[in-house]
């Protein structure tokens, strides 16, 4: 995807801007015409009698009011369509970037701190909206204003006017060498940020653990690092400011010096009236704001930047391939690997897998830690992609990986559970919910009588990430979740390894009967999970060694024996400890 800019932010909204710049072109006029009137008044009473001067002043406080409301009004049209603009362009982006994370990959995910990505999404985002919002505004603003002041104080003088522009060529000068300085240093900050962010966000996610671990004071300790160094960063960038600021307000200041300097000899030497002297007072104290606003411009719109290239870094990632001309299937009949390889790294990871399971029958998947189980769960899903995979006989390469997905449904070895009611995890926020199949997808994973003894049933509130559940509880809700989204396939990835051996068979002996006419595959490293299955496979370092039932593998007296033998070692009664 193309970068995007400041500039090109507003492509879609020219019209909105055109209006906003306008109404804002408006009050910058207006505004002139203040002095203007103020200085025709003095000049007035300096030089007519009081008498004379009544119908004059209320001619010019009339004009003085009729100013002040067309500037009202306008400044609400600039504000309504240049800040209703900046709202629209942050909501834009956001969508953006989460369409975005939806479709990129899931390599993408696992070499990207979750806390990073959100900072990007929330707070970069936020900056940008200031950028095109009050960033554009000021920098306009600013520019327009100080061009129409000088255009007028040359008008009046223009030696006093070239006496008083000295110190706005050194203000310049500071802008400039500032700017770039304030880029870097925030983009510091938005990187001090984004690791505090990862920070909070793992504490949060590791709440129990830290608590049973008395780990409190460790974790006070690792934040308080990040926060200090967030401290820092926000620190250095604020000296800065608090330097930069008054030295513009200082260089601004020096030109009423000069006002007064030269300005009053003028007036002696008769070159200008009293009322043009006090024009051009007011014109430089209004000529204070355009050139603080052009430093906040710059503060905005360096802050911007940084943060729109942030965002642009995971926009130009590259998205999964895009794979709606690719074929569509109706329904999964059978998923067979013929001698299939993968590897994340040069070095192969699973070799010659071949096996098929059809509609109708149960496969199990073992083996030892790390042997490649949840890879082969990938390869289906086509989070990574192989060769020799075929879906119902057909290239899985050539079919469309959202119709696959929508058929298949993959319950991870972590359950996710969303903030939010029991109801919703199981309908999946499901706007058309179905009691009858939440009813049966609770029994099905033996989660009835646990959410039939809760205060709210269904609504009671399972906490983020569903901490207030077991972490039994949390798989079974994880797999009733499953079962009421009637899938194809159902690929459950030991999910059931928190649970006791009795009502982990229990759940497997109801979903084998609730998917006698479907697909499950269940992958464990406990054998009592697959034991009942048609077919299991044994895996080691990447390759299936034994396949079959049950009877067959202990017949073969291999790894799948070894593994049984194992698991069923128990303390034998009245042992002592032989030390």
């Amino acid at each position: 995807m193309k970068s995007k800019s400041i500039i090109s932010l507003f492509k879609s909204h020219r019209k909105q801007i055109f209006f906003g710049l306008l109404g804002l072109t408006a009050v910058d006029a207006l505004q002139l015409f203040v002095p203007r009137i103020i200085g025709d008044v003095i000049t007035h009473l300096t030089e007519l009698t009081y008498s004379s001067s009544t119908e004059f002043i209320n001619k010019s406080a009339f004009l003085l009011i009729l100013c002040g409301l067309l500037m009202a009004f306008f400044r609400f049209v600039w504000r309504f369509f240049l800040l209703g603009t900046s709202r629209r362009i942050e909501k834009n982006l956001r969508d953006q970037y989460f369409m975005k994370l939806q479709n990129l990959p899931m390599d993408f995910f696992n070499n990207n701190k979750a806390g990073d990505l959100m900072a990007r999404g929330v707070n970069d985002i936020e900056q940008i909206k200031m950028a095109c919002g009050f960033g554009i505004v000021v920098a306009y603003d600013g520019i327009l204003l100080l061009l129409f002041i000088l255009l007028s104080m040359l008008s009046i003088s223009v030696e006093f006017t070239l006496y008083a522009g000295v110190p706005f060529l050194i203000v310049s000068f500071l802008i400039i060498k500032y700017g770039e300085k304030i880029e870097n240093l925030f983009l510091n900050v938005q990187k001090s940020f984004s690791d505090l962010t990862e920070e909070v966000r793992k504490i949060i996610y590791s709440i129990k653990a830290i608590k049973s671990l008395n780990d409190e004071e460790n974790q006070l300790q690792r934040f308080h690092a990040k926060s200090k160094d967030y401290e820092s960063q926000n620190m250095s960038l604020i000296k800065l400011w608090a330097g930069y600021q008054p030295l513009v307000t200082f260089f601004t200041s020096i030109s009423i010096f000069i006002l007064i300097l030269f300005g009053s000899n003028l007036v002696i030497e008769d070159k200008i009236s009293l009322g043009d002297f006090s024009t051009l007072m007011l014109y430089l104290t209004m000529l204070s704001w355009p050139v603080v606003a052009m430093g906040l411009a710059v503060d905005w719109l360096k802050r911007g930047n940084v943060s729109l290239e942030r965002v642009n870094e995971v926009m130009r990632e590259n998205e999964e391939e895009d794979e709606s001309s690719l074929q569509d299937i109706k329904a999964i009949d059978s998923i067979r690997f013929n001698n299939s390889n993968f590897s994340f790294t040069e070095k192969p990871f699973i070799k010659d897998l071949k096996f098929t399971v059809n509609k109708g029958s149960t496969l199990g998947i073992t083996g030892k830690t790390a042997s490649g189980k949840s890879a082969i769960t990938s390869l289906i899903l086509k989070f990574n992609n192989t060769e020799n995979l075929f879906i119902n006989d057909i290239d899985i390469n050539k079919i469309n990986k959202a119709s696959l997905r929508s058929k298949i449904l993959y319950v991870p070895q972590e359950p996710i559970i969303f903030s939010g009611s029991i109801r919703d995890n199981i309908s999946f926020f499901d706007t058309n919910f179905n009691y009858r199949k939440c009813n049966q997808s609770l029994e099905v994973s033996k989660f009835f009588d646990d959410v039939s003894k809760m205060p709210s049933g269904l609504d009671t509130l399972v906490g983020e990430r569903g901490l207030s559940l077991s972490g039994g509880q949390r798989q079974r809700l994880s797999i009733a979740r499953a079962v009421y989204q009637s899938p194809d396939v159902l690929i459950i990835d030991d999910t059931l390894s928190s649970l006791d051996v009795g009502t982990e068979l229990g759940i497997i002996s109801n979903l084998k009967n609730y998917y006698k006419d479907k697909i499950l595959i269940v992958v464990s490293s406990r054998i009592s999970t697959v034991y009942s299955f048609d077919n299991i496979l044994v895996l080691n370092n990447g390759s299936i060694i034994e396949s079959g039932n049950v009877e067959t593998l202990i017949e073969n007296n291999g790894l799948f024996t070894d593994l049984l033998n194992v698991q069923r070692v128990l303390p034998k009664k009245g042992a002592k400890n032989n030390e």
